[in-house]
């Protein structure tokens, strides 16, 4: 049972995308896999195969909604979403409200969608510090910071590492991906070869720059599906491959606990 969180100092970076690919790719090795939008922009919808006009979201009701399961929708790929929907500046305000007052009925919330050893909750958070990435990571998750192999991420990477960005909770259980990596670029290869030196094993795994992510996203539908012979797909299958080391880990250490 994992809760994993994506999540970035600064927007731009991919990261809702990201979010969609690990779900599909973690949803072919068998996990039941369940996607959550904290982003008011409501985009990770748009991964799945739900359309952009449809205004239906779980944060109208989640304060009132003791356990958010029944208001999960299936798609097509057996991917169970919750998109953020369509809110009014008040109801935006009342569901970071209810973030922010009690851990506890947030994982009351959430318990439900990674219960047992085979699921799978990936949550997409805005970009930059929000209530929802304070309240999430309360639940001890999996984070994955996505960056880009630019100055930009070099600037925003001591405020992670000094605990600027995520709030003490998360411990350990930090971890980084390098998204759009152009190796034509020679700042884009300087900066990576930085980056691996400097996050050693944190780091999971990088994504090559691939047109056919853009595509298939224009397509309502994952690059796996789109381009399955793409190089970002096994860029992904990797980075998913680490993810289940760790949740693997995780559940080994827990066991170990409770025997104690």
């Amino acid at each position: 049972m994992t809760l994993i969180c994506v999540a970035s100092p600064k927007g731009g970076v991919g990261k809702t995308t990201l979010t969609a690919n690990l779900a599909y790719t973690l949803q072919r090795q068998g996990f039941n896999v369940t996607v959550i939008d904290f982003d008011s922009q409501d985009a990770l919808k748009l991964h799945f195969g739900i359309a952009f006009n449809d205004t239906q979201g779980y944060v109208v009701e989640a304060a009132s909604t003791p356990y958010w399961g029944e208001m999960a929708r299936t798609t097509a790929s057996g991917i169970d979403v919750l998109a953020y929907g369509s809110t009014t500046r008040e109801q935006r305000h009342r569901f970071e409200t209810f973030l922010a007052s009690d851990p506890r009925a947030l994982y009351q919330a959430l318990s439900g969608f990674y219960n047992s050893p085979n699921d799978v909750l990936i949550v997409d958070l805005p970009p930059g510090h929000s209530v929802a990435l304070e309240a999430v990571c309360q639940l001890k998750p999996l984070c994955i910071t996505v960056l880009m192999a630019d100055s930009a991420s070099l600037a925003v990477l001591p405020s992670i590492e000094s605990g600027g960005f995520y709030p003490e909770s998360v411990g350990r259980h930090l971890y980084y991906v390098v998204n759009q990596l152009d190796l034509r670029n020679d700042l884009s290869r300087d900066v990576y070869a930085l980056l691996k030196e400097r996050l050693k094993a944190s780091l999971l795994g990088s994504i090559h720059r691939d047109a056919a992510v853009s595509e298939a996203h224009a397509l309502q539908v994952s690059v796996l599906q789109h381009a399955h012979t793409s190089a970002v797909v096994n860029d992904i299958e990797a980075i998913a491959h680490n993810l289940i080391r760790l949740m693997q880990d995780a559940e080994l250490s827990q066991v170990r606990q409770e025997g104690e």
